[in-house]
């Protein structure tokens, strides 16, 4: 093949593409605004914040470390 022959195949291969690519971004752009239109808000619901026990987190971390600190510790005595 020449190569005025393999432009000639490669802009036709291009031109379709883009061509393409854009038909498919504009049919993509225009079903979201369709899907986002006819979407309904949320129904409002009661505070999940109230269903949940307030926790103090100082205590519960250091509950922890005190679990940690006696599991980690060698359970020999130390001498006096």
């Amino acid at each position: 093949m020449e190569p005025s022959q393999i432009q000639l195949v490669f802009n036709v291969v291009m031109i379709t593409g883009v061509t393409s690519l854009g038909g498919y971004c504009y049919l993509l752009k225009k079903e979201n605004s369709k899907l986002a239109a006819h979407r309904q808000a949320p129904q409002a619901r009661p505070s999940l914040v109230s269903e949940i026990p307030a926790v103090d987190i100082r205590a519960l971390a250091s509950a922890r470390r005190e679990t940690w600190v006696q599991s980690a510790s060698p359970s020999i005595p130390r001498p006096e």
